[in-house]
């Protein structure tokens, strides 16, 4: 994979950094008085990385990573501006410049909702999670409202994974139950996205956790298949780097 799509990343920066001073560079760093800031893509990791160094009367410091985002052939140009958007949260964070209102007021975000098909997509999925954490709700819109997008395991990854493992580690049998009984209705009336990403997202809560692997074992003990798909793809889960590193927070 080449740069193709890095003028995507540099363009969703590139009005900020300006706005901050920042003179845009041909080797896609950006200039400023104090501190530059630079983007490139590693085709070994399959990751853009965000470095920062420090300016001193011109000159430039060693840069250092200051963010990174997996990036491979499946993702399009819509992702990479999903990059840039988040690269400019981390220079904004680097600067000590806080938003002057959250992007979330800013855009009406609808809450994910289900397939009137009667199969159950990702999106149905997200619906089924934020009804028993109600909690996640306004961070499902403020994630959307950020990335212009649902980006569902970067959001799993972050926001439901620790909600998930705590609830499944306390092993309330009525939690559980009602843990149970979503995730096997998207597994057996899911699309191949939904019961991926479900599988995926109990990998995550499992990984490195005995107690949280040895409580979803028994939860999927009266679902045969789904116990033998989750264990069969947790060995993939430990690796691949990829799944890791955007779940795995």
């Amino acid at each position: 994979m080449d740069n193709k799509y890095i003028d995507k990343v540099i363009g969703e920066m590139k009005p900020f950094l300006e706005e901050q001073g920042f003179a845009l560079r041909e080797d896609n760093s950006f200039l400023g008085e104090n501190k530059a800031f630079k983007v490139e893509y590693k085709e070994e990791k399959q990751m853009y990385i965000l470095s920062l160094a420090e300016v001193n009367e011109g000159n430039i410091g060693e840069y250092t990573q200051l963010d990174a985002w997996l990036f491979d052939d499946s993702q399009n140009a819509k992702d990479a501006q999903a990059v840039g958007i988040d690269f400019t949260g981390s220079v904004r964070k680097a600067l000590g410049i806080k938003p002057k209102r959250n992007i979330a007021q800013d855009i009406d975000v609808a809450l994910p909702s289900m397939n009137k098909s009667g199969s159950i997509t990702v999106s149905g999925f997200a619906k089924k999670l934020l009804d028993i954490f109600p909690v996640l709700k306004d961070e499902y819109k403020a994630h959307v409202a950020h990335y212009g997008n649902f980006l569902y395991l970067n959001f799993f990854g972050e926001k439901v994974v620790p909600v998930l493992k705590e609830l499944i580690k306390e092993n309330n049998k009525k939690q559980i139950k009602k843990i149970y009984d979503l995730f096997n209705d998207v597994y057996v009336h899911g699309d191949k996205d939904a019961v991926n990403a479900e599988i995926i997202l109990l990998c995550a809560v499992a990984y490195n956790d005995e107690v949280a692997k040895n409580n979803i074992d028994e939860m999927l003990s009266e679902n045969t298949h789904f116990y033998q798909g989750f264990n069969n793809f947790l060995s993939v889960f430990k690796t691949n780097r990829k799944l890791k590193n955007t779940l795995i927070k």
